[in-house]
């Protein structure tokens, strides 16, 4: 009779990771699987970025615009933090009344929508040029007047949700508002405004501060309503270029485990004592792990793409060329996926 061994790594997995309740369950299904044989390197997601590009963590589930940022970064299984629709804890937060604003903003999404779709559609196969092409239509609307347009307050901690956030900045007020309230570039420009500014609030604070504001634009939404795609918040990336068939079979498999179980028994991942809100209600875990997808298909790679490439567009200076490869190549992922189905 033949004896198998499991065959185990010789030293803990350095694991970058972020502490916010999205990751909850699946730090649940880790430690239970493999507790013992990983380090958890915790820190906020611009942190877990640099130590993933430095080298002090070997993988982690890292903010998606670091694929375009750093050619270093390679995606290391189908894995990340996705929402198809509203994701509650990513989004622009209004804490005065600004009716007429988000009215604004919501009539040009319905436009924008249009030339989305015609601009995935005639470029099916090639994200490049369909931004490319969805910023040029864009800026042939009908220009809004630049004092409508409310300066962004972002936050250092999400690269990713940033530049989500200034990319339908973007699209919504055009290149002269962006360039003045939106870009990063001139802080004196959104300073020197009378306008409140629109804050981006991610993570487990835009959960617990979600009552202090009198609307929100919740990001993951406004993507899926123009794109009809789900959005990729981040995904497990590593600087190797392959990781072990062993830890890519115990991340597969706890994230599959979490995202099963988080949907039909929340309670087995709540933390004690419950989280709470600013004014110290209980927040409603189970509904937003509902929202919350780990595991990657070939509709989030096509997002994934999208999103790459507007941002390739948007900031060209601040894009590694190696990315325009790997655009390409995450794309086919996608729809050799969805050719596979």
């Amino acid at each position: 009779m033949v004896q198998s061994f499991k065959i185990t790594p010789s030293l803990p997995l350095r694991l970058g990771w972020i502490p916010y309740w999205n990751l909850l369950p699946l730090r649940h299904e880790l430690e239970r699987a493999s507790g013992h044989e990983i380090e958890f390197h915790r820190g906020h997601p611009a942190q877990v970025n640099r130590w993933l590009a430095e080298g002090k963590v070997q993988l982690a589930p890292s903010s998606s615009v670091c694929l375009v940022k750093n050619s270093q970064m390679e995606i290391a299984f189908p894995l990340g933090i996705a929402s198809t629709g509203a994701v509650h804890s990513v989004y622009l937060g209004f804490s005065h009344e600004e009716s007429g604003l988000i009215e604004v903003i919501k009539q040009r999404q319905l436009l924008l929508r249009e030339i989305i779709r015609t601009g995935m559609s005639r470029f099916e196969t090639d994200a490049r040029k369909a931004a490319s092409f969805i910023y040029k239509a864009a800026d042939q609307l009908p220009p809004l007047d630049p004092e409508l347009a409310a300066p962004l307050a972002v936050t250092p901690a999400s690269a990713t949700s940033t530049q989500l956030a200034r990319i339908l900045y973007r699209l919504w007020f055009g290149e002269a508002a962006y360039e003045q309230r939106a870009s990063g570039t001139n802080p004196l420009g959104a300073a020197l405004s009378p306008r409140r500014p629109m804050e981006l609030l991610i993570g487990d604070e835009a959960l617990v501060k979600r009552p202090n504001y009198r609307a929100i634009i919740d990001l993951g939404d406004a993507w899926r309503e123009l794109t009809d795609l789900p959005f990729v918040f981040a995904v497990w990336q590593t600087s190797r270029k392959t990781m072990s068939p062993y830890w890519r079979q115990k991340i597969i498999e706890a994230a599959e485990l979490a995202q099963a179980r988080m949907r039909v028994e929340p309670s087995h991942y709540y933390p004690d004592p419950m989280v709470t809100d600013v004014h110290d209600r209980p927040i409603d875990l189970a509904g937003y792990w509902r929202c919350i997808q780990y595991r990657l298909g070939p509709a989030h790679f096509r997002g994934l793409a999208l999103f790459l490439a507007m941002t390739r567009c948007l900031q060209p200076e601040a894009v590694d060329d190696q990315a325009i490869v790997n655009i390409m190549r995450w794309e086919s992922l996608g729809q050799a996926s969805s050719g596979s189905r």
